[in-house]
């Protein structure tokens, strides 16, 4: 009986010793959350939840509907994934039909190059085939909205937000590189030369590179206007304003380049017949966009795999609406219900997006309890990697966390393996701050490190 009651006594006082840690770990978050006096202007949402029981660490504001900007890809990319399956591949396909047509079938690849489309034309020449009748372009894949709902028009000249459409080529943006004329001026040069006019007022000589760059959409979308000053040559890329046809430039090349004459229309869309005969393809991997995604945080390969995800698993063209229906249906299984919540993009662009922080760590939750996460986890970035290059080098191998950025938005989400042998979910978003970003990745950098110091 004595060893039953000493064996009861060490327990109490472990538990007892656990909660007042518990309690010192939490009263340092809330004291630095305080200290900061972020929420007397701004609004925090902080949950922490233990990832294998979804008992809760510590919250903050965290039923709050806020905006997750690209934290929302840790919640999006892998329903996309299942639903589209791990071997998917991204397919271009060059069919003919009995009437000697020609059709482009385009599968939206954000991974296809014009190097690529050219390749595929040169197999046809080899085939023989240089005369067809007509060419048609079935882009029936995705639908016609470039820009999901809510994004900026501001954004349309951010080279990390390309707009999004079947028409996906070179990343959807173009090469621009400044060159000094004999007579002290600086021409912008383009590659590929397509055409898009530059107008430049840029100054050489400078203390540091500064450029602005402007698109009057209203005037005319292939006029870009760029002044400021370079130190040195300097290179940039410019988002390009009509992907169809930016395409078409392309695929006019192709046809000239490798001699393939077309004797009536060209370019109609057109639904590729059943009989046709495929030719040749151009295979991407959608695993190749995974780490793009997560780590980098491409918003093009991000947003095109929602869309085409939501198409695929529902046998129709791709959307965000699809894309939304495919991520409610998916958490529902998964017992998380996304009724009273907004998701306009699969990437988190859109300033319309709102979720609640509580809501993000227990999908994260879900996911961290799949059979196949370790598969998920290897694509996320860790210190070092992707937008965590400069951040929380300490903690590499000790944490996996996705970033978000917009205009006075902040947010970092992720898993953290503490010292205390735990592994917890946490998600920390800053919203509408005008504190310094650096200041604001900071803060969040300290929290992360209280969380793995429990």
């Amino acid at each position: 009986m004595k060893k039953i009651i000493n064996v009861c006594s060490f327990l109490i006082i472990a538990v007892i010793t656990m909660n007042s840690c518990f309690a010192i770990s939490t009263g340092k978050i809330e004291k630095m959350i305080k200290e900061s006096k972020l929420d007397e202007t701004s609004t925090v949402s902080l949950s922490i939840k233990n990832a294998d029981t979804d008992n809760v660490v510590y919250e903050y504001n965290s039923k709050k509907l806020i905006h997750p900007a690209s934290v929302l890809k840790l919640i999006t990319t892998y329903p996309a994934i299942d639903a589209l399956g791990r071997d998917y591949m991204f397919r271009t396909q060059l069919y003919k039909d009995n009437q000697n047509n020609l059709y482009i079938k385009l599968g939206a690849d954000p991974l296809l190059t014009s190097s690529q489309l050219h390749h595929a034309f040169s197999t046809l020449k080899e085939k023989g085939l240089k005369t067809f009748n007509n060419i048609y372009i079935d882009d029936s894949v995705m639908d016609k909205k470039e820009f999901a709902q809510g994004w900026m028009w501001d954004d349309d000249i951010n080279a990390y937000t390309p707009k999004v459409s079947a028409y996906n080529l070179d990343g959807n943006v173009i090469d621009a590189n400044t060159e000094k004329n004999s007579d002290g001026s600086v021409r912008v040069d383009l590659k590929p030369h397509y055409s898009m006019s530059v107008v430049s007022d840029i100054k050489s000589g400078a203390k540091k590179t500064s450029l602005e760059i402007n698109r009057y959409n209203w005037n005319n979308p292939e006029l870009v206007e760029i002044k400021g000053d370079i130190i040195a040559p300097f290179s940039f890329k410019l988002p390009i304003s009509s992907m169809r046809r930016y395409f078409i430039y392309n695929l006019d090349k192709c046809l000239d380049d490798n001699g393939i004459i077309i004797s009536g229309t060209m370019y109609a869309s057109k639904l590729v017949p059943s009989d046709a005969e495929l030719i040749t393809e151009v295979l991407n991997p959608l695993n190749s966009t995974i780490g793009n995604i997560l780590q980098n945080s491409n918003n093009l390969m991000s947003e095109t795999i929602y869309k085409l995800a939501g198409g695929y698993k529902y046998s129709s063209t791709g959307s965000d609406e699809l894309g939304f229906k495919m991520l409610k249906d998916f958490y529902k299984k998964e017992g998380l219900n996304l009724d009273n919540m907004i998701i306009a993009d699969g990437c988190g662009v859109s300033r319309n997006n709102l979720l609640s922080s509580d809501w993000i760590t227990s999908a994260l939750n879900k996911l961290y309890r799949m059979k196949d996460f370790d598969k998920y986890k290897e694509f996320m970035a860790q210190p070092g990697e992707g937008t965590l290059s400069k951040r929380l080098y300490d903690l590499r191998g000790s944490v996996w966390l996705k970033t978000g950025s917009l205009s006075n938005i902040s947010a970092i989400a992720g898993y953290i393996e503490s010292k205390d042998g735990n592994t917890y979910s946490a998600v920390i978003v800053i919203q509408n701050f005008t504190n310094p970003q650096t200041d604001i990745k900071m803060f969040e950098d300290e929290l992360i490190k209280l969380i793995y110091n429990r």
